[in-house]
């Protein structure tokens, strides 16, 4: 088949072909430039894959602007051009802020996040003149040669379906080479295909193709890995771990549910349950559900321990803080938090991985032991859906007062619709707390004003988001820096690292209020203290973490070591330290099990952290560390702890339960499981 229909001259074909190649060499800069300057590195599959996939929207921008009449297409090539390097600078911008990149559920929040961030973009513009600067040459160069690309002339309409197809080839056709690389543990072929990673996406295929694989991802959910069964089945404990409790003989079926229970028919000895799993799977027609149905089935449950209901009856305080990371503590300046760090449990491996929403994806993982899912708010969507392991819920239905509080706007992230839905009383800035008009709000101001609406009740669990340890740390920035920067002016650290310590000085203050009006109220000996961070101070750089450290931190795995506190005052004096290797993810089962909750292990991604099952920490790009080692999917690397090569199939099992925990945390998400599960009430009608 001819490329020219008949009766096409060659400079129609010269029409198309000049803005295609001009957008072709537009995006692939742009995109090398991104990976260099948000990566620091180019990989041989990243510079091939992109300019394979870079191609078909350069040929179908190509035929926009070239089919249309001279000044139109002259218009319209700029235009263009403006609209990719505003896409891909402002991800750079993003990036380099959070750590994260921009996603397009994102944009239509954007009013919301615009007016409570917008100065600081506006600041990180200014710090990040330079890649902004030649994300802007592409778009100069299309004022300066629109008419040299694309000529007054005849008009190239004839070729519109031929070069459309063009562009469909092009694009099977790179799918189709990333479908031969199936090589390796983690291959671009199970990246593209499966896998729901978007820095793994950006760095192999680009920016432009992450968002298409993100639309898909929202609309269609994300791909399981069904070749390779359940792992983590019970193994013997470690020399740290307790002995599981003896689950004793099951009770008839119709034996009286223990007193309080949300679930009746709970099964003893283990946290399950009655779930008719035969039932669902024999009556499901949805193959994704079906899927569910038998992963879910499958799993093996968690065992109770030693520990299982060794808080129960106490109050809990949970607090997930900002920004907090261990190296923010020092026994003189933070001697608060330094006590309930190094007293009660001591979690010696325990990591906060950075998610795609950071604070909101933090929390997310934090209190419902579930993955996000990539490209939307998780913790928004849920807020429509049934939510029965959420402490808040728990605790209520036992008779606690269940309240919430977070010292920012409180319908930030929608949480005035997710945390209702968690089973809280929530109150934030503009919602029953009133604090001073500063950015960060003071976390101190926030307890003493919260404190006297629940010390006085019989029994009460709170969860508290905090916010002093926001970015940006600098003293025209933040406020709680400015307030306590005296503290910190003559230790030896670069300016911005003195901020982000002298902004979490607010929190020990916090912690000290806190305490000290507990055992005011003789209150203290009956509430359990848990705290940990929604993310690391990504608000500093690598270079800055590391003068912390006093080494060069490894981005990969010891950026996101961090602290978890759980501590009563009766173990005051005492230590239960924990080595297994552990994260944000299974906080809210290990409180569960402490405070002898009922909930269904199997219907969780993270694990009780007292219980005998295997460590397994797991990050946003589908790194993890386990038992074994620890896995780098950057580089597709397995390392063992004992120096051993490593058994390269068991790392590609590992690597499918991590496909697996991502897919299926989405479809709790996506499918309201619980209610479908449990058979929870009616979804409520939507106003």
């Amino acid at each position: 088949m001819a490329l020219f229909p008949a009766g096409a001259e060659p400079q129609h074909w010269r029409r198309l072909a000049v803005p295609s190649g001009f957008f072709l060499a537009v995006i692939y800069y742009e995109e090398m430039f991104l990976k260099l300057y948000c990566f620091h590195a180019l990989t041989p599959a990243g510079i091939l894959f992109t300019l394979l996939f870079s191609l078909p929207p350069a040929l179908l921008l190509g035929l926009l602007c070239g089919a249309l009449p001279g000044k139109r297409g002259q218009a319209l090539l700029p235009l263009c051009t403006g609209l990719i390097s505003l896409w891909i600078g402002s991800q750079v911008v993003y990036y380099h802020m959070f750590k994260t990149f921009l996603t397009i559920f994102s944009l239509t929040k954007m009013a919301m996040v615009a007016g409570a961030f917008g100065d600081m973009a506006v600041g990180e513009i200014l710090v990040n003149w330079f890649p902004i600067l030649m994300m802007a040459v592409p778009f100069a160069l299309a004022i300066a040669l629109r008419k040299r690309l694309i000529p007054d002339g005849p008009q190239a309409f004839g070729l519109g379906l031929r070069w459309a197809a063009m562009a469909a080839a092009s694009q099977l056709a790179a799918m189709g080479i990333v479908l031969l690389c199936g090589g390796g543990v983690l291959s671009p072929r199970t990246i593209y295909y499966k896998a729901a990673s978007p820095v793994l996406e950006t760095q192999y295929f680009g920016v432009l193709t992450q968002a298409q694989l993100e639309i898909h991802r929202v609309l269609f959910g994300i791909q399981p890995d069904t070749s390779i069964p359940n792992l983590l089945e019970e193994s013997p404990p470690g020399p740290n771990e307790p002995e599981p409790i003896d689950p004793g003989p099951i009770p008839p079926e119709d034996s009286p549910p223990p007193s309080g229970s949300l679930f009746p028919g709970t099964e003893p000895g283990y946290h399950t349950l009655p779930i008719d799993f035969d039932r669902l799977i024999r009556n499901e027609e949805d193959e994704s559900l079906l899927n569910a149905h038998l992963w879910f089935s499958q799993r093996a449950p968690a065992p109770e321990n030693q520990w299982t209901g060794f808080f129960e009856g106490k109050n809990l305080i949970w607090i997930v803080a900002e920004g907090f990371s261990t190296l923010a503590m020092d026994p003189e300046r933070t001697p608060t938090l330094w006590k309930l760090s190094h007293q009660g449990f001591v979690f010696d491996n325990f990591y906060t991985p950075l998610w795609g929403v950071s604070t909101s994806d933090g929390e997310y993982v934090t209190t419902t032991g579930l993955i996000p899912k990539p490209g939307v708010w998780s913790y928004s969507k849920s807020a429509d859906n049934y939510m029965p392991f959420a402490l808040g819920t728990q605790f209520r239905k036992d008779g606690y007062r269940a309240m919430a509080f977070h010292n920012y706007q409180y319908n930030y992230y929608d949480r005035d619709r997710s945390h209702p839905n968690m089973g809280y009383e929530y109150y934030g800035i503009g919602n029953g707390l009133e604090l001073e008009e500063v950015f960060p709000p003071s976390d101190l101001d926030m307890m003493e004003e919260i404190i006297p609406m629940f010390v006085n009740e019989e029994k009460f669990m709170v969860y508290c988001l905090t916010v002093s340890g926001h970015l940006n740390y600098s003293l025209e920035e933040n406020a709680m820096s400015a307030r306590h920067y005296d503290a910190v002016r003559d230790l030896p650290y670069s300016e911005p690292v003195k901020c982000y310590l002298a902004c979490q000085l607010e929190l020990e203050l916090a912690m000290t209020r806190l305490v000290n009006q507990l055992e005011a109220a003789g209150k203290l000996d009956d509430t359990v203290i848990a705290l940990s961070a929604d993310h690391y101070p990504y608000g500093l750089t690598d270079e800055e973490y590391s003068e912390l450290l006093g080494h060069p931190v490894d981005p990969v795995f010891e950026i996101y070591k961090n602290t978890f506190i759980l501590w009563n005052s009766e173990l005051e004096g005492t230590s239960v330290r924990v080595d297994k290797y552990c994260s944000s993810l299974d906080v809210m089962p290990t409180l569960s099990n402490l405070f002898g909750l009922d909930y269904d292990s199997r219907l969780i991604m993270g694990t009780d952290i007292l219980s005998n099952r295997d460590p397994l920490v797991i990050f946003a790009n589908y790194s993890f560390i386990n038992e074994a080692g620890y896995y780098n999917s950057a580089a597709d690397l397995f390392t063992r702890w004992d120096g051993r090569e490593p058994d390269l199939e068991k790392v590609a099992e590992m690597v499918a339960e991590v496909q697996n925990r991502v897919a299926y945390s989405a479809a709790i998400l996506d499918y309201d499981y619980y209610r479908l599960a449990l058979n929870g009430p009616p979804k409520p009608e939507a106003p």
